[in-house]
C-alpha cells in the first residue's frame, strides 16, 4: 500500500475512533477549540493592526523625513510650508513627494457648525499613496490650476455618517472653513490616511499658509533600487543648507531618520498586543498538554490493540504513523470549532479596544491569511500534543500488554509518571498567566484607586476647535472665550467655569523654562497651563502661597505666573518663590504657589508646572465646568451659551472627566486585564481539569489497594488525605515550577504595569493560594469517591 493511501486510512480510522470516544472527543475537541480559537483571534488583531494594517501601495517605501536631536527633541517630520516645497524640489530619492496635516475643519452652512477631522494634502496624495477613488475621481492637474474651483475628497466613513453612502454626493458643494469646495470623490473603507472626513487637496506655494496651514507632515515614496542610507546622504546637504537659512527652525545638533509608514504611524498597544499573543501562547500550550495528557490516559486502554498490531508485524514506525494521523484529525478538528471560536471572540476582542490606539486603516477580520495561520496552528498543535503520547504506545514491548490482558487498563509507570509531569506542566503555565492577569487587576485597580484631588463625575468637558478664518488672531479668539465664560457662569448648576489648554490628571504641554538667577538652565521639561482664574475652583488645587491668577491677570493679559510644589523643588530649592521671573521664552513673574495635583497618572507623579493668563497667547480650546451633580444636566444649556455667541462656531468632545479618563486613561489597562483574565481563566480551568482527571486515574489504579486499606480499618479521612496528598504534591511541584517561570517572565509585563512592581508579593502570593485552593478542590471529589469504595467490591472486580 503507498504512503498517500496509508495515510488516507489512518484518517479515516482516526475519525471513526473519535465517534466512537465520544465523551473523550468532546472534551478534547473543547481544549483545542479553547486554544486554538483565542490563538487565532489574537493573530487575526496582530495581523490586522501591526503585521497589515495599510492598503497604501508599497507602504514599505512611504518614508517620513524625521530630524531629531540626539535629545529626542525637533519637530520629527512635520516642516514649515517653505521648508517641504524646497525639500520636495531638491530632492533625487523620491518619486513623490507629499504634504499632509491633522486639521480642525469646520463645516458649516448645514444645520449645526461641525468640527470634522480635514487633511490638506498636496494635489498628488492620491498618486503617491497609490489607491484610486471608491467613486468619482482623485485630483488632476486641472484642479491646480490658476483660478481652478476648491475639491474635495470624502473619507468613507464620513461619507456613510453624513449621507448614508450616497453615490449622488459627487457634485455637491460643501462650505468648509468657510471655502466652497465640491466633491469629486469618495475614497475607500481603508483609506483612511491621517483619519481625516475629508481631504482638501491644496498647492501649496512658498510664503502663504492655506487655511492657516503653518508647519505639515512630509512624506516621500523612495525610489527603486534607492537604499535608506543613500536617501539620507542625498537629504542631508538639503536640511544643512535650510538650517543655515532658518537656524531657530532646527536643533542645534540632529540627525536625519527615515521611517516607514508603519514606524511612523504604529499602533498604540502594539506592545500589548504581542504580550497577550504570548499569553494566548501559554493557553494554547496548556490546552495542547491538556490534551496529550488525555491520550496518555486513553492510551492504557489501547494497549492489548497496539501490542496485537505490532505482534502481526506493524513497525513502530507505521504505528506512530497512525496515532499521529489521530491525534490530526483531532487537531484540525479542534481548528475548526476554534476558528468558529475566534470568529464568534473577535468582535468582543474588537469592542474591548481602546480608541485611537490602533491605525484608522486597520481592519480587523477573519481573512484568508488568520485561516491559514489556524492551519499550521492546529496541525502544529497535533504534532505536539500527539507525538509523546504516540512514541509511548507504540514501544517496542508487546508481551506485557498482552499478559495483562483482563487484568485492568492501568497503564504503565512510566505512562503514569509522564502524565503527572505534564499535569506540573499545566500548573505552572496557569499559574504565568494567572500572575499576568492578577498583575494587570492590580494596575487597573491601583490606577483607578488613584486620589485626584477631585471629582471627575462632576466636571463637563468640551472642545472649542478655533479655525484661523473665523478667528486669525488671539484677539478675537480671547474675546470670544471671555463671552463664553461670562454667560457660562450664569448658567444655573454651574459651580465653576475655567478655559485651559491643559487638565489634570491628563497633563498639558510640554516647555523648557529658565529661572532668572537660577543657575545653570534645567532643559527638563515642565507642563504649561494656559487658563482662565477660575480653573483651581474646578480641579480643586488649593493655594500654598502668594495668590493665584486674577480677573485682573486674565483680562489684562499680565505676564504673571502661578506654579506648583514640584515646580518650587526643581527650580528654587531652599529660595522664596514669589517674585521670582521666569521665561518661558517670554519673562513672567512668580505671584503664587500652588498645591501638586497628579499630572502623570501613569507613573502616579507630579511634574512641574505653570499657570499663565490664556489671554496672552489666546491658544486656549478647552471649557472646562464644575457641576454640583452630574453634569451631563449642563450640556444643552452649554451649547446654547456657545452657539449665542457665535452660532458658526462649533463645538466637540462634550464630555464628562469620568468619561475622559474612562476613554483615555482606564481603557488601556482594562482592555489588558480583561484578555489577560479570559485567558487566564481558560488556562486555570484547563489546569484544574488535568488535575482531576491524573487523580481520578490515580484512583482507578488503586482501587484494590484502597479496598485492602479500608478493609484493614483506614477511615474516612485517612483515604481522602492519601488521595489529597498526590494531588497536593503534583500541585505544589507545578507551582514552583510556575512561580521560577513567572519571576523570569514578568519583565516582559513591566510595559503593561503601572503604579505596581512586576514583582509585587501580593499578585503572587494571592495566585499561589488560588491555584492550590483550586487543585485541592479538582482533587477533593476523586478523593472523595475512593473513601467510598467498597473493599468487598473492590477485590472481588480484582
Amino acid at each position: 500500500m503507498n504512503l498517500p493511501a496509508c495515510f488516507w486510512q489512518d484518517l479515516r480510522f482516526g475519525a471513526r475512533n473519535l465517534a466512537r470516544g465520544r465523551t473523550f472527543a468532546a472534551i478534547a475537541l473543547g481544549s483545542l477549540a479553547l486554544g486554538i480559537g483565542g490563538s487565532t483571534a489574537m493573530y487575526s488583531v496582530i495581523y490586522a493592526v501591526i503585521l497589515h494594517p495599510f492598503i497604501y501601495k508599497d507602504a514599505g517605501r512611504l518614508m517620513s523625513v524625521t530630524m531629531r536631536s540626539p535629545e529626542g527633541r525637533g519637530n520629527g517630520s512635520y516642516y514649515s510650508v517653505d521648508h517641504f516645497l524646497e525639500i520636495a524640489q531638491r530632492n533625487t530619492v523620491f518619486e513623490g513627494v507629499i504634504a499632509s496635516t491633522w486639521s480642525d475643519v469646520t463645516w458649516t452652512g448645514e444645520g449645526d457648525p461641525q468640527r470634522i477631522r480635514g487633511n490638506h494634502c498636496t494635489m498628488n496624495t492620491f498618486d503617491v499613496m497609490g489607491v484610486a477613488p471608491l467613486i468619482g475621481r482623485a485630483t488632476m492637474a486641472s484642479d491646480a490650476a490658476e483660478g481652478a474651483e476648491p475639491v474635495t475628497l470624502l473619507g468613507y466613513k464620513f461619507w456613510q455618517r453624513q449621507f448614508g453612502g450616497d453615490p449622488a454626493v459627487l457634485g455637491r458643494r460643501l462650505l468648509l472653513n468657510g471655502v466652497m469646495r465640491t466633491v469629486i470623490g469618495v475614497m475607500p473603507r481603508r483609506f483612511m490616511w491621517r483619519g481625516a472626513d475629508v481631504y482638501l487637496p491644496t498647492l501649496y506655494r512658498r510664503g502663504e499658509t492655506p487655511e492657516g496651514v503653518t508647519g505639515v507632515h512630509l512624506m516621500g515614496r523612495l525610489r527603486a533600487g534607492v537604499t535608506i542610507a543613500q536617501a539620507g546622504a542625498d537629504l542631508r546637504p538639503i536640511l544643512e543648507n535650510l538650517q543655515r537659512q532658518r537656524p531657530k527652525d532646527f536643533p542645534k545638533t540632529w540627525r536625519i531618520q527615515l521611517r516607514t509608514f508603519a514606524e511612523t504611524f504604529p499602533s498604540g498597544i502594539q506592545d500589548a498586543l504581542w504580550i497577550l499573543f504570548g499569553a494566548v501562547g501559554l493557553l494554547l500550550l496548556i490546552a495542547c498538554v491538556n490534551v496529550s495528557n488525555l491520550l496518555l490516559s486513553r492510551a492504557s486502554y489501547r494497549r492489548r490493540e497496539i501490542a496485537i498490531r505490532a505482534s502481526l508485524g506493524a513497525s513502530r514506525a507505521r504505528l506512530c504513523a497512525q496515532l499521529l494521523a489521530e491525534s490530526l484529525v483531532l487537531g484540525v478538528a479542534g481548528g475548526v470549532l476554534g476558528v468558529a471560536a475566534a470568529y464568534g471572540g473577535l468582535q468582543g476582542i474588537i469592542a474591548m479596544v481602546p480608541p485611537n490606539t490602533i491605525p484608522d486603516e486597520a481592519q480587523i477580520a477573519m481573512n484568508g491569511s488568520v485561516l491559514w495561520f489556524a492551519l499550521a496552528v492546529s496541525v502544529a498543535a497535533a504534532l505536539l500534543f500527539g507525538l509523546v503520547p504516540a512514541l509511548q504506545i507504540s514501544g517496542r514491548d508487546i508481551a506485557r500488554p498482552l499478559k495483562e490482558a483482563g487484568r485492568g487498563t492501568s497503564g504503565t509507570a512510566g505512562q503514569r509518571v509522564l502524565r503527572g509531569i505534564l499535569v506540573v506542566g499545566e500548573v505552572a503555565l496557569s499559574l504565568m498567566l494567572l500572575v499576568g492577569a492578577s498583575l494587570m487587576i492590580r494596575t487597573l485597580i491601583s490606577i483607578q484607586g488613584i486620589d485626584l484631588g477631585f471629582h471627575p463625575a462632576r466636571i463637563l468637558t468640551l472642545r472649542i476647535p478655533f479655525s484661523d478664518q473665523r478667528y486669525p488672531d488671539a484677539g478675537r479668539r480671547v474675546a470670544f472665550l471671555r463671552e463664553v465664560l461670562r454667560r457660562a457662569q450664569s448658567v444655573p448648576g454651574v459651580v465653576a467655569a475655567a478655559v485651559t489648554t491643559g487638565m489634570h490628571p491628563l497633563g498639558s504641554r510640554g516647555v523648557t523654562v529658565e529661572v532668572v538667577g537660577g543657575g545653570e538652565p534645567d532643559k527638563r521639561p515642565s507642563l504649561l497651563f494656559e487658563t482662565s482664574e477660575k480653573y483651581p475652583e474646578v480641579i480643586g488645587i488649593g493655594l500654598l502661597q502668594g495668590r493665584f491668577l486674577t480677573a485682573q491677570d486674565v483680562n489684562g493679559g499680565l505676564h504673571n505666573v502661578v506654579v506648583n510644589e514640584s515646580f518650587v523643588k526643581r527650580y528654587l530649592p531652599g529660595g522664596p518663590a514669589l517674585g521670582r521671573t521666569v521665561k518661558i521664552p517670554d519673562a513672567f513673574t512668580i505671584v503664587g504657589v500652588v498645591q501638586d495635583r497628579l499630572n502623570r497618572i501613569y507613573t502616579n507623579e507630579t511634574l512641574p508646572e505653570l499657570y499663565t493668563p490664556y489671554s496672552i497667547i489666546g491658544r486656549s480650546d478647552r471649557l472646562v465646568l464644575l457641576a454640583p451633580g452630574r453634569p451631563e444636566a449642563l450640556e444643552k444649556a452649554i451649547l446654547a451659551q456657545v452657539y449665542s455667541v457665535d452660532r458658526g462656531q462649533p463645538v466637540t468632545d462634550v464630555k464628562s472627566m469620568e468619561t475622559l479618563l474612562a476613554e483615555n486613561i482606564y481603557a488601556r489597562p482594562r482592555f489588558n486585564l480583561l484578555l489577560f483574565a479570559v485567558f487566564a481563566g481558560l488556562g486555570l480551568a484547563l489546569a484544574l481539569f488535568g488535575v482531576y482527571g491524573v487523580i481520578s486515574n490515580s484512583v482507578a489504579q488503586q482501587t484494590r489497594e484502597i479496598g485492602i486499606r479500608i478493609a484493614l480499618g483506614a477511615s474516612m479521612r485517612q483515604v481522602v488525605g492519601m488521595v489529597l496528598w498526590v494531588g497536593a504534591r503534583l500541585l505544589g511541584i507545578g507551582i514552583g515550577v510556575g512561580l521560577a517561570g513567572s519571576l523570569a517572565s514578568v519583565k516582559v509585563l513591566s510595559g503593561l504595569v503601572a503604579n505596581v512592581s512586576t514583582f509585587d508579593p501580593y499578585s503572587f502570593a494571592g495566585v499561589t493560594f488560588l491555584l492550590f485552593a483550586a487543585g485541592l478542590f479538582a482533587s477533593f471529589w476523586p478523593a472523595r469517591r475512593a473513601a467510598r469504595v467498597d473493599p468487598v467490591t473492590a477485590l472481588r472486580d480484582e
